[in-house]
């Protein structure tokens, strides 16, 4: 597509502004810079359409009542159909699941190519399989452990391509030579609202207070750590259906003083920086984008092997990794850092260096090659109604 502007609209129906709406933003902003026309297709009012209106990019609004919701493809359809005509159809990309139901609905009949988003790590069903991502003319699969559900559930492989999900690096709050400062600010900052000793270690993370986040394991992995580090405090970012039941859990287990609930935050490096080792105690994970951001504030990784997190960490090279759902390995895992600065100071470093690696240029070059493919596809196999 060099040289050749195409016309992509990024449907997302999500109420909340994680790290799928942010991947959808870095590669708006990225895809915009190399000269396409993107529309951000969003909730009005959503975080997403706040968050885009922000950065100056063009949104449309759809009410997404639900997920075949024929209000919002008609209403998209009727921009479709007014679009002039170009050298390539226009690129529904979705990035939901729900919103690949809407696209799917607003592009019948109409030259369109449509590009399915995989960013969880669990098992379609066999409608969705075979309407969503079988018959969209190409799947991005934001690691390899989603690409082989996808591949599972039958969508074929030539459709399939592995983009892993990434950081935009100018969004970081702090400037060549600066990071120490900064954390040191922050802090500082949260020691003050948390009252909290900054001399203490500081073990967190930043999740979706979710099932499939399985914050529950993080606690009890805290507990196991503060018999032997009693002077170790945990901090949880998030908000999510499971807050008062990891809240209980915490108090049942007598932690509460050392495991802190802190709630959502739309500043997530000023708690990264600010600690000294990032836990991910995921049950599923198609990937975890929250780890590239804890790799571009040089933190040592401690996480489970669950979905694409191995894409993102080596155990022993930029982390340590164990098995999914024992809170006896991953505390295990922290105690080992703990007690080896050593050791967390090589694998940071190493953390550090691999951030590149998931830069938000490189995620849009490989979605672009995502792009050509379904558009090759479509033009060698028309089903408009299909």
């Amino acid at each position: 597509m060099t040289g050749s502007s195409l016309t992509v609209f990024h449907l997302d129906d999500g109420k909340e502004l994680r790290g799928g709406q942010r991947q959808l933003l870095y590669l708006v902003k990225e895809l915009n810079l190399l000269g396409h026309d993107n529309t951000v297709v969003c909730r009005e009012g959503s975080p997403l359409h706040m968050a885009a209106h922000r950065k100056g990019f063009r949104t449309l609004t759809l009410p997404y009542f639900f997920e075949w919701d024929p209000v919002s493809a008609l209403l998209l359809r009727r921009k479709l159909k007014g679009l002039p005509a170009g050298r390539f159809p226009p690129v529904l990309h979705s990035h939901t699941s729900h919103s690949a139901a809407v696209s799917w609905l607003a592009s019948a009949g109409l030259d369109c190519v449509r590009v399915a988003h995989r960013r969880v790590d669990f098992i379609p069903g066999a409608f969705t399989a075979r309407y969503k991502y079988g018959r969209a003319h190409a799947v991005i699969a934001i690691s390899d452990a989603v690409k082989e559900i996808l591949l599972k559930a039958e969508v074929p492989e030539e459709k399939v391509a592995v983009v892993n999900s990434t950081i935009d690096l100018d969004d970081t709050p702090w400037k060549p030579g600066e990071f120490r400062a900064y954390r040191e600010a922050a802090r500082q900052a949260l020691a003050a609202e948390l009252d909290l000793p900054a001399g203490s270690f500081w073990a967190g993370s930043l999740i979706a207070l979710v099932p499939h986040k399985d914050p529950e394991n993080l606690v009890r992995s805290a507990a196991l750590v503060l018999r032997e580090s009693p002077d170790v405090y945990f901090l949880l970012a998030g908000e999510g259906p499971l807050d008062r039941k990891v809240e209980h859990l915490a108090r049942m287990l007598k932690i509460q003083d050392r495991f802190r609930l802190i709630g959502y935050r739309s500043d997530p490096y000023k708690v990264l920086a600010a600690l000294d080792m990032f836990v991910l105690s995921s049950a599923e994970e198609g990937m975890g984008s929250v780890l590239v951001e804890a790799m571009n504030a040089s933190l040592p990784i401690v996480a489970t092997t669950a979905g694409g997190i191995t894409d993102v960490v080596e155990d022993g090279a930029n982390g340590l990794t164990v098995r999914p759902r024992s809170p006896e390995e991953l505390a295990g895992a922290q105690l080992r850092l703990i007690n080896d600065s050593p050791l967390r100071e090589r694998l940071a470093a190493e953390a550090h260096r691999r951030r590149e690696d998931f830069s938000s240029p490189r995620m849009a070059a490989l979605t672009l090659k995502c792009y050509e493919t379904a558009i090759e596809n479509f033009k060698r196999n028309r089903h408009p109604v299909e």
